[in-house]
């Protein structure tokens, strides 16, 4: 999509319109989406800024900042007495919000819960906020975050201006039924850079090689360390495969609260030998590659992009059902269900060692996830948003 010329106040001015984006800046598949959209958009024009919660260093921080972008931190870290941290937030985000004029929200929500720092954005200013729905399920959240959600959810069209949802699932998910019912929203694609991700058979023999894979089959992972992510299961669905297959290896990316634990369950299992806790990386589109099938037996998610990125390299993917089934974009995906024993997942993870790997590149661009299509279609709101305010 080509951007027609604009005498908007921006431009007259040449000011480029910042848009502030919600993103933790570590190694996350909403993080990794915002960022290859950012590095697809034309920043003399538009570019991102971020607002995360936490004071400190991320792994994707400098990539962010050497793109243009600048970093706000509104942490309520400092305060011990938990359910205070939410309200204090709501400060700390209306401070940056109205210290820095900001004007332009991409808010990326789990839940309606959410709508706490939103209205704090909103108190500090801002004029325009999407909302958008990267979430299917509360998992593991406490009683507190479904009931905040249930009391918040009504507040969403008051306070937002457009709705985005990564999927119909996660769009029916967080938005009440007036924006469901009206079709007010529209389901925004996980896009990816579709060349960077494409199958290549000589970085698939240069990582494997690398990470002294030759020879193995290669069941891989990526995703935060956390109960969403279900790794715990994971771990039992490899001990199976494993023992079926000794010539098996798990490759695991990521980081989060229950990495330790995590490695502690494999020693437990005996399988710590054939399990690479590889930690981060910001060169997933290359590890890929070196995988031979992913498994995502996750309890909820709306849809996934490392999901879309597995299928992007040409991997034969397992997810668990609770994933909403438009993630299924090419023939080599299949859905199981999380009350199936380890062993039926097995059976199904090594069914693909035979798998004759191939681009699936014109799928997902007929299917609409091709990064520059997402970073045109965002583009084009904001400029026009901008030239509004």
């Amino acid at each position: 999509m080509r951007l027609s010329p604009r005498k908007d106040k921006y431009y007259m001015n040449n000011e480029v319109v910042r848009v502030l984006v919600t993103s933790p800046l570590g190694v996350g598949g909403v993080t990794n989406m915002m960022i290859h959209i950012q590095e697809h958009l034309d920043r003399s024009k538009i570019n991102f800024d971020y607002l995360v919660f936490h004071d400190r260093h991320e792994p994707m921080e400098d990539k962010v900042l050497s793109l243009g972008s600048k970093k706000y931190v509104a942490s309520a870290d400092n305060v011990k007495f938990r359910p205070f941290r939410r309200i204090w937030r709501i400060n700390e985000i209306r401070k940056v919000c109205k210290r820095n004029h900001i004007k332009i929200l991409h808010y990326n929500a789990d839940c309606a819960a959410d709508m706490t720092n939103i209205i704090g954005a909103k108190l500090g200013g801002v004029q325009y906020i999407t909302i958008h729905s990267h979430n299917a399920g509360f998992g593991a959240a406490g009683n507190g975050i479904r009931f905040m959600s249930k009391i918040l959810k009504p507040l969403i069209p008051l306070f937002c201006d457009n709705f985005y949802g990564c999927s119909e699932l996660a769009a029916r998910f967080l938005f009440p039924r007036s924006i469901i019912e009206s079709g007010r929203y529209s389901v925004l694609p996980n896009g990816i850079d579709l060349e960077k991700y494409d199958y290549n058979e000589a970085i698939r023999r240069e990582i494997r090689k690398k990470l002294n894979l030759e020879g193995k089959y290669v069941v891989g992972h990526a995703g935060r360390f956390s109960d969403q992510k279900n790794h715990s299961f994971l771990l039992d669905i490899f001990q199976a495969v494993h023992r079926k297959n000794p010539n098996t290896v798990l490759l695991l990316f990521g980081v989060g609260e229950l990495q330790e634990a995590m490695k502690n369950k494999a020693r437990t299992l005996g399988i710590e030998d054939a399990v690479i806790f590889y930690g981060a990386s910001n060169e997933m589109n290359k590890m890929w590659q070196a995988m031979d099938v992913f498994v995502m037996p996750s309890l909820h998610e709306g849809l996934p992009v490392t999901g879309v990125e597995a299928q992007a390299s040409g991997l034969p993917c397992v997810f668990s059902d609770v994933i909403t089934k438009e993630v299924g974009l090419t023939s080599n995906t299949e859905f199981l269900s999380l009350q199936e024993k380890p062993d039926v997942w097995a059976e199904h993870v090594l069914k693909y060692m035979n798998v004759h790997r191939k681009s699936e590149r014109k799928i997902l661009e007929q299917a609409g996830y091709d990064i520059q299509q997402t970073a045109d279609t965002l583009a084009q709101l904001y400029l026009n948003v901008a030239e509004k305010l």
